[in-house]
């Protein structure tokens, strides 16, 4: 009887065999949406972050920042100026900013200003080194407003 025992122990140590894993279909068809979605706001976000009004932004700021490092004048020199509407006209996707650049009709209630902006560019960039008459911080916080503003 004892022999019989250990063969029925023997027999109970046996472990059945691992069921079959359960469907993995849920979980790879989640991990697919979740790689999509991350793509998705990935490539959004470059193209937000890249896009030229964006750059153009990052480059005023800029400027902006290292002539309120140098001490100097509050006038707008002819080298910033020149960067100036560079910056903007590549922001604005325009070929130039000129006296013949024409505003959207969408900003028509703003032609006053547009007038105004042009002319003090083209003042601070054609004139002579010692006539600088553009304030530095009405340009830029121009630019600022026509980068937001420009359709």
């Amino acid at each position: 009887m004892e022999q019989i025992l250990q063969t029925v122990h023997g027999l109970l140590d046996i472990e059945p065999p691992a069921p079959p894993p359960g469907s993995n279909i849920p979980a790879v068809i989640s991990v697919f949406v979740l790689v999509i979605l991350l793509i998705t706001l990935t490539t959004f976000a470059v193209r937000y972050f890249n896009n030229q009004r964006s750059l153009a932004k990052r480059h005023l700021r800029r400027l902006k920042n290292r002539l309120e490092e140098q001490v100097t004048d509050s006038t707008l020199n002819r080298d910033t100026a020149y960067r100036l509407a560079s910056i903007l006209s590549h922001g604005l996707g325009l070929n130039g900013i000129t006296s013949s650049t024409p505003l959207p009709t969408e900003l028509d209630q703003h032609r006053e200003r547009w007038r105004l902006f042009i002319n003090n560019l083209s003042m601070s960039r054609f004139a002579s080194h010692t006539s600088q008459a553009s304030n530095k911080k009405q340009m830029f916080d121009d630019a600022f407003f026509w980068l937001k503003n420009w359709p």
